[in-house]
């Protein structure tokens, strides 16, 4: 009997010892994004790791970058936003979509604008019902998140964009007498500034 209750106790060499949380951090790190919801399911710790910015800063630091598409889905009849989706490359070579389950904000098909810059995606201008506004903000791709940015100097239906040398020009048309107008936004001051004359940038940009 005592022999049984011997054998019946798990040895210590058949128990993982847990590993240190930095050492968690730098393999998830190292690991494509697009397999994070998996291990995002084996307890709220390592979904709380996955999601801090500690990951996100060691994910820099050791240059593990992804090169991903982002992309819109709208519904066919109402052309409303449905869902953000990730176009990304599996181990095998394939690729696939991936939905983000995270909530980003809806873009308006034809009054907004869009530059990718780094891991961020700025967005410009939108519309309150039929009203062209002034609405900036930007999407962090490391970890889906939105951050606010300065407001655009005047109401703007957003045509086109363009990122030249640090600074994004954002062209489209002021609200409501559908004057042209040309905005610059530097992305180091986090300031805007009025274009004149427009046509200049457009010129450069190839727009018509």
């Amino acid at each position: 009997k005592a022999e049984d209750e011997k054998s019946s106790k798990p040895t210590s060499s058949l128990v993982l010892p847990s590993l240190p949380e930095d050492v968690i951090i730098d393999i998830l790190a190292c690991s494509s994004r697009c397999d994070y919801p998996k291990p995002s399911l084996v307890s709220k710790h390592f979904r709380s790791l996955i999601a801090s910015p500690d990951l996100q800063a060691r994910r820099s630091l050791l240059a593990c970058t992804e090169h991903c598409l982002y992309v819109v889905f709208y519904q066919a009849n109402t052309m409303d936003l449905d869902m953000w989706s990730i176009l990304r490359r599996k181990a095998n070579g394939s690729r696939c979509l991936t939905r983000i389950s995270s909530t980003l904000p809806v873009l308006d098909k034809y009054s907004t604008t869009s530059a990718a810059v780094g891991s961020r995606i700025y967005v410009f201008g939108g519309r309150n019902h039929k009203n062209m506004t002034t609405n900036a903000f930007c999407i962090d791709c490391r970890s889906h998140t939105v951050e606010p940015l300065p407001s655009i100097l005047v109401p703007l239906f957003c045509k086109f964009v363009g990122f030249i040398h640090g600074k994004i020009y954002v062209m489209g048309y002021c609200s409501p007498y559908r004057e042209k107008a040309m905005l610059m936004f530097d992305t180091e001051t986090q300031m805007w500034e009025l274009i004149e004359p427009y046509y200049i940038i457009y010129r450069e940009l190839n727009i018509v």
